[in-house]
């Protein structure tokens, strides 16, 4: 039980390491996702033409904290989502769930164990991402797209959701949190695990060397970005409306 506990409690730190320096592309990456919202293409007007634009209008006009929007529900929801869905995995592995009777991983048991996982965590964090996309998409009236949610921090927006729509509302849009992360999670997962044992095999690189876990984890992002993009769009439309 220590050792599962261990394992939650370092998927959600390093979850949250990472989140502090990526809540600014996240905050942009909104913004650009949500811009012209359920609007024909043309008839809106684009205040983000690409990232690097991004930071600058909402630096100019929002401020440079503004960068930093929602970083509290996205910390939370990193805890939660990431430390539940890590951590259920390396549960998986330990008791060998994702391996055959050789000890050799086998790909779809990755992605069964992952896309569970992934669920699981969105599932219990979805209330903080909701809140996250809210608070990173609030702009001022010059920059605003759609409607705009005042609030004014996390346990206000918490608070004013529950009052409002009760404990149902907490969950909005929890539909398109499962579907995008079951199947980023279980892309991610399942081509880290793999990828990581194929590149040990070839002895490229040392066996102990840091270079192995980096390796497989930017060719595993790349597919998870692939995968992932269209449930992010429909997530974060999701938990927009009023």
């Amino acid at each position: 039980m220590q050792k599962q506990l261990k394992e939650f409690g370092l998927g959600a730190t390093a979850a949250c390491g990472a989140c502090l320096f990526t809540n600014p592309l996240e905050v942009a990456k909104t913004r650009m996702q949500l811009q012209g919202e359920l609007k024909a293409r043309g008839t809106y007007s684009v205040h983000y033409k690409n990232v690097f634009h991004a930071f600058y209008t909402i630096g100019r006009y929002d401020g440079l904290r503004s960068l930093q929007s929602g970083l509290v529900p996205a910390l939370v929801y990193q805890a939660v989502m990431n430390g539940c869905r890590l951590g259920s995995y390396q549960v998986f592995t330990n008791l060998k769930l994702t391996a055959n009777d050789d000890g050799e991983l086998v790909f779809w048991r990755c992605l069964i164990a992952g896309g569970i996982s992934g669920a699981t965590g969105a599932f219990l964090g979805s209330p903080a991402y909701m809140v996250k996309t809210q608070l990173q998409s609030q702009a001022t009236d010059t920059i605003a797209v759609g409607f705009q949610h005042r609030h004014t921090g996390f346990l206000h927006a918490i608070s004013g959701i529950y009052q409002q729509f009760g404990i149902n509302g907490l969950w909005r849009g929890v539909s398109g949190a499962l579907a995008r992360v079951m199947v980023g999670s279980a892309v991610q997962l399942s081509t880290f695990s793999t990828t990581k044992e194929r590149i040990l095999r070839t002895n490229f690189f040392p066996a102990r060397s840091w270079l192995i876990p980096a390796s497989a984890s930017m060719i595993s992002s790349i597919a998870v970005v692939t995968f992932m993009t269209p449930f992010d769009v429909v997530k974060n439309l999701s938990t927009r409306p009023n």
